[in-house]
């Protein structure tokens, strides 16, 4: 049974923040909290035909992101083909090229982790990331144009984000990499410099 807005002033506004400045009418603007609403609305369709028509138990979906657990490759290729015809039917999108099947011995990549039956890790493409943006801080910091607020609040968001994943080794080592932080090779230097001064002053008084 098809499903209606009867309200004429919210389909109006929604009209306006799906299609305002949105020349091409495909997709919703990024970044708007009302995306988030619509992508979930607008999806229901397909959580309800994978799970009640095509019968899939292991399913979740974050917003656009979506994995299924299936016992054989043959499956996954039947399920996989069968979700994008009814993308393309019903709901006129396609899969994102990056859609695959894979096994899961390799990781479930979900929601910017790697996921395995004993741990999670974070996802390549997040630690290449991190690392370059370090690169370019420390690069900032150098010439003393680094915007210090702003750095930190990216830091530690990527902190956050990867503090949920077995990450502790990864963490130490971005954040030593920081020489606009206080690192354990700042520590170092100063513990030798200290020790340096007591033996100097040691010596003096002998």
């Amino acid at each position: 049974m098809s499903k209606y807005i009867a309200d004429k002033a919210l389909l109006h506004f929604t009209h306006l923040l799906i299609f305002d400045k949105n020349p091409s009418g495909v997709g919703i603007p990024i970044g708007n909290y009302t995306s988030q609403f619509f992508a979930n609305i607008y999806l229901n369709e397909l959580d309800q035909y994978i799970k009640r028509t095509l019968k899939v138990k292991f399913y979740v979906r974050y917003m656009d992101d979506f994995i299924l657990l299936l016992k054989t490759k043959k499956e996954c290729i039947l399920v996989k083909s069968k979700i994008e015809e009814f993308l393309k039917t019903y709901l006129h999108i396609e899969l994102n090229d990056k859609s695959r099947y894979y096994p899961c011995s390799m990781g479930v990549n979900f929601c910017g982790y790697r996921i395995f039956t004993t741990h999670k890790l974070i996802r390549n493409s997040s630690k290449k990331k991190i690392k370059n943006n370090v690169k370019h801080w420390n690069k900032l910091y150098s010439k003393n144009k680094l915007d210090f607020n702003y750095t930190m609040q990216s830091l530690n968001s990527w902190l956050a984000h990867s503090s949920h994943c077995n990450s502790y080794k990864l963490q130490s080592k971005i954040l030593n990499k920081c020489d606009f932080l206080l690192t354990d090779k700042t520590y170092s230097e100063l513990e030798k410099y200290l020790t340096t001064l007591i033996e100097n002053d040691s010596s003096k008084a002998n």
